[in-house]
């Protein structure tokens, strides 16, 4: 799959006045980039225009979340990561829906000039557009369609969660 995507705080990454158009907020790295044992999580998609494919990867992220919130999606180019020798390595996502956890991978053996690289290419994309916001009423449609398609159960999620689906929808 050609692209990996992140979710992020779209806010954190735009400058402003305060910095020119080169630079990077360090809010936005230190919040959206924070590694793990050296390494980041991404979710692989082929056409990260298309609709549904797209919204998968915000099913798998807003699933596991612990409340119904909007989602702010970034996707980079796949080949850059190994032409700069970062390694991706395929991982089970954390995610209840089972059949999108293996879309899962891990960005691996990070240093501070990998992730300033990454931290760049997600700038870069920012400011082509390359992102997507989805809003509170869209995610909460987006689960509820993965509840009626048994991609997901309504057991499986946390509990804030559940309760604002059966809340506004009465499952």
């Amino acid at each position: 799959m050609p692209y990996l995507a992140r979710k992020i705080t779209r806010v954190k990454w735009e400058t402003g006045n305060e910095f020119a158009p080169n630079e990077i907020p360090a809010d936005a790295v230190t919040s959206d980039l924070r590694t793990k044992s050296n390494t980041l999580s991404f979710w692989q998609l082929e056409t990260p225009t298309n609709y549904i494919e797209i919204s998968k990867i915000a099913l798998a992220l807003v699933t596991e979340a612990d409340r119904i919130d909007r989602l702010d999606l970034t996707w980079i180019d796949k080949n850059g990561f190994r032409s700069q020798g970062i390694s991706v390595n395929p991982s089970d996502g954390r995610t209840p829906v089972k059949s999108l956890q293996s879309t899962h991978v891990d960005v691996a053996k990070l240093d501070l000039n990998r992730l300033s690289k990454i931290a760049s290419w997600i700038a870069d994309g920012l400011s082509q557009n390359q992102y997507r916001r989805f809003t509170k009423k869209e995610i909460i449609q987006i689960i509820i369609e993965a509840i009626r398609q048994d991609l997901v159960s309504l057991d499986d999620l946390a509990p804030k969660v559940k309760d604002e689906i059966d809340k506004e929808f009465g499952m």
